[in-house]
């Protein structure tokens, strides 16, 4: 009997209102994975900031929502609550997680480094939507992953992530100087990404590591798979060769 269904599956843990990691993600893995979903309890009454402490402690017992299904890996489909744990830290907590899950787990933090490092771009620009105290928190980050940023391109300091417009990150977009870095650094998932980022590639000259592209790339990579979607490839041309010449060894 036939399938339609891709052999290769992923978890991905997705905070309660985040609007564009399912999304996204799966536009980049189209035909190539199943994605099964789960979101973190919602936390009424908190700030961002406390969500993002709380975050932390749900993720041994999230993990294990599953079950028994076969996965490849397991994406943990968030930024901010990694940032403060630094990229020695962030590693720590994915070794762990993957013990008690059986499987890897990613943080979407590590994605972006892995990108970073395989890339060999040390010189960022960092787009954040966040407010300042978290913007702070991911420079420090990409500071102590060995990064020089050149240049915080900040969409709103009022403005939620989620409520981002097209507009808005087009408008970010427009201000980076790609001649003076590597690559951009997109940070956050609940940021809608991919329109954006398929409008400005005319132009740029540097890669856009947004955060769910690079989960997408090492959920692939993870499974072993050679390509992700066409709009994956013409999001994340990087990306996508780095794919294919690992598909090919």
């Amino acid at each position: 009997m036939t399938t339609l269904r891709p052999p290769a599956w992923a978890g991905v843990l997705v905070p309660s209102s985040n609007p564009s990691v399912e999304p996204e993600l799966s536009r980049c893995v189209l035909d190539s994975m199943t994605l099964f979903a789960a979101r973190f309890p919602v936390m009424p009454g908190t700030t961002l900031q406390e969500r993002n402490r709380r975050y932390l402690d749900l993720y041994r017992d999230s993990v294990r929502a599953f079950g028994t299904l076969r996965l490849a890996s397991i994406l943990i489909g968030l930024t901010g609550p990694s940032y403060r744990l630094l990229p020695e830290g962030d590693r720590a907590l994915m070794r762990e997680l993957s013990a008690v899950a059986g499987v890897p787990v990613i943080t979407a933090s590590a994605a972006i480094g892995d990108a970073l490092t395989e890339l060999g771009a040390r010189r960022i620009c960092l787009v954040s939507p966040y407010p300042q105290w978290l913007t702070d928190e991911a420079a420090g980050y990409w500071r102590a992953a060995g990064h020089e940023i050149v240049q915080v391109v900040k969409i709103s300091d009022t403005q939620s992530a989620y409520d981002v417009t097209e507009e808005d990150v087009l408008a970010a977009l427009a201000r980076i100087d790609h001649a003076a870095i590597d690559a951009v650094v997109m940070s956050g998932t609940g940021m809608l990404t991919l329109p954006s980022i398929l409008a400005a590639r005319g132009e740029a000259t540097k890669p856009f590591l947004s955060s769910n592209l690079c989960c997408a790339w090492r959920l692939l990579r993870e499974a072993g798979l050679d390509h992700g979607s066409e709009l994956f490839s013409r999001a994340a041309p990087e990306l996508a060769r780095m794919l294919a010449v690992k598909g090919r060894a």
